[in-house]
């Protein structure tokens, strides 16, 4: 077979162009089986995008596509891998999800598990006007959401900058805020670093919600206290001190705010 990803078994429209990049080349080759392509086929036939353009991130669980609608709109279409995805990690997030509870415990139902799970959190984080990409559709192992970035270049990673200490204690309180609304959505995000926040345009935008739990999950607890550790300790490296408890105090501070200002119920109203 030739090294060309085009063949006539693989020959699309919904692919932009020629892919020139030999690695380029070669994560397509991966990716894209004649099920996947197929997938991601249906999702274009609905609309949710014209046409697949490039690479913008590759992990082990997932690649990222920028995509363009009809109307030249940018929009991520995140790819996870069937064959390579971390089976034992989804399988410790699903397990214990209500929402799951009947999915086989074989790779393939799990990644169509945690793809479906991702939309649904995104979902849920959307809803609550919280910041993460906003998610237009799902099939199979694919979902179509906002582009976060500019231009060609999706936003970098909070790891990858070097914010000052007046941005620090901003971003100090965007994720106290982020942490408490999600919490008040019903969701733990249980995987919270600066590895999985976007920066755009000063705000943050948390990504890789597929691991996010239920609030009553057995692990949530554990998972929630992880987050608020895992941020305290980024801004105590990144130059601006902040421990466990003053992490922990500022998020509660919030929940407790946004409690206050959430409309009351017709049963509480009496």
């Amino acid at each position: 077979m030739k090294d060309d990803l085009f063949n006539e078994d693989l020959d699309y429209k919904i692919l932009a162009r020629r892919i020139e990049d030999k690695r380029d080349r070669r994560t397509f080759q991966k990716v894209f089986d004649s099920k996947t392509l197929d997938t991601v086929q249906a999702l274009a036939q609905k609309g949710l995008f014209d046409v697949l353009e490039h690479i913008i991130s590759t992990g082990k669980e997932a690649h990222v596509f920028i995509a363009r609608d009809s109307a030249g709109n940018k929009r991520a279409v995140k790819i996870f891998k069937k064959e390579t995805s971390n089976f034992k990690r989804m399988d410790g997030y699903i397990r214990g999800d209500i929402r799951f509870r009947d999915v086989p415990r074989d790779r393939r139902s799990l990644v169509l598990a945690w793809t479906r799970k991702e939309y649904k959190n995104l979902l849920v984080a959307t809803r609550a006007n919280l910041r993460v990409p906003m998610p237009t559709g799902f099939r199979e192992n694919v979902i179509v959401m906002e582009f976060i970035g500019t231009g060609e270049e999706a936003s970098p990673r909070l790891k990858d900058t070097r914010p000052t200490g007046e941005e620090l204690l901003d971003y100090r309180e965007q994720i106290a805020r982020f942490v408490a609304g999600l919490y008040l959505a019903g969701l733990v995000h249980a995987d919270l670093s600066e590895y999985n926040l976007l920066v755009q345009n000063g705000k943050l935008v948390a990504i890789d919600m597929g691991q996010a739990l239920l609030v009553k999950h057995p692990n949530a607890k554990d998972f929630f206290e992880r987050d608020v550790r895992n941020m305290a300790n980024y801004f105590t490296k990144a130059g601006r001190p902040t421990t466990y408890e003053e992490m922990h105090a500022m998020v509660k501070a919030e929940k407790e705010r946004m409690e206050k200002q959430k409309p009351k119920s017709r049963k509480e109203k009496g």
